[in-house]
């Protein structure tokens, strides 16, 4: 046994129920945004399918829940997480970007626990929404750093 990697505990399998729930989040999202026809014609299916997945009364075939990344990028953050991952686009930044990216999300989040903001030091909804374009830009900057990284220790 090699005792100098890091055994992760076991990921129990992951049941339809799971992934219904975890499709659940995002489609609730993109109904919300865009309704659940505009939704069907998007990732391929009719919009009585698209409802049935959304209120966990069904499970999208994996080519639609697959295609609802056209409308949502983090529609697998749930599926990911289950087992310890995230995603990062390809092509989202170059690890140069990370350093912008951050002093934004900083800058948002410092504005946002100002004593004299609507939530005061605490950051209320409507702030934490504010920012939310810039959290997930530093995020996928540091995603980026992050595999580089991980590329550097396995080489």
């Amino acid at each position: 046994m090699d005792r100098g990697r890091n055994i992760c505990p076991p990921v129990p399998p992951l049941t339809d129920d799971d992934a219904r729930e975890l499709l659940a989040v995002p489609l609730r999202r993109v109904c919300s945004e865009h309704g659940p026809t505009r939704v069907g014609l998007t990732i391929g299916c009719d919009e009585k399918t698209v409802r049935r997945a959304r209120d966990e009364q069904s499970t999208l075939g994996l080519d639609s829940a697959a295609n609802l990344l056209a409308l949502d990028g983090t529609a697998f953050d749930g599926f990911l997480a289950r087992v310890g991952r995230r995603s990062v686009p390809i092509d989202a930044l170059c690890d140069t970007d990370a350093l912008p990216a951050m002093t934004g999300a900083v800058h948002k989040l410092v504005l946002a626990s100002n004593p004299d903001s609507p939530g005061g030091r605490k950051v209320i909804r409507r702030e934490l929404l504010d920012a939310e374009q810039e959290i997930r830009a530093a995020f996928d900057a540091l995603g980026v750093l992050l595999q580089r990284i991980d590329a550097e220790r396995a080489a």
